[in-house]
């Protein structure tokens, strides 16, 4: 089964950085979505998100907890998936560049902001950056 790995990168000012989904994706196009890809094989999750993060907007992360693993909510439109989310609160390579076609836009959102999204990915993002952020 395909799996992805991603990452909400949430600064100090508790913004939160997700890309949009360039419209040539078949999944989610259109979408808010939070950074990052395909798990290669024989790679482990955490080299994922590393590699993806770097490739796509020039970021490391150095701290990092995984808060989600969900299998995708619409397999039968998008295939079916098992998706690993991080939150990311320490990182290297300043604030993030747009690096790929994957994504028409980058942008950093505060939580009000991404709750007033229309198009988001997965609904629980900003739950998962809160609960996140309450325990430190």
């Amino acid at each position: 089964m395909l799996e992805t790995v991603s990452a909400l990168f949430v600064d100090a000012d508790r913004k939160v950085l997700l890309g949009l989904r360039a419209t040539w994706k078949r999944a989610w196009p259109g979408h808010w979505d939070a950074i990052g890809g395909r798990v290669e094989p024989g790679e482990a999750l955490e080299q994922t998100l590393l590699r993806e993060c770097r490739e796509e907007v020039g970021l490391v992360p150095t701290r990092y907890e995984l808060v989600l693993s969900e299998a995708e909510r619409f397999p039968e439109r998008n295939g079916a998936a098992l998706h690993h989310i991080y939150v990311v609160s320490a990182w290297e390579g300043g604030t993030g560049s747009n690096l790929v076609d994957e994504h028409d836009e980058i942008r950093w959102f505060g939580l009000d902001e991404m709750a007033a999204l229309p198009k988001l990915t997965i609904p629980d993002l900003i739950t998962l950056v809160q609960a996140a952020l309450a325990r430190g």
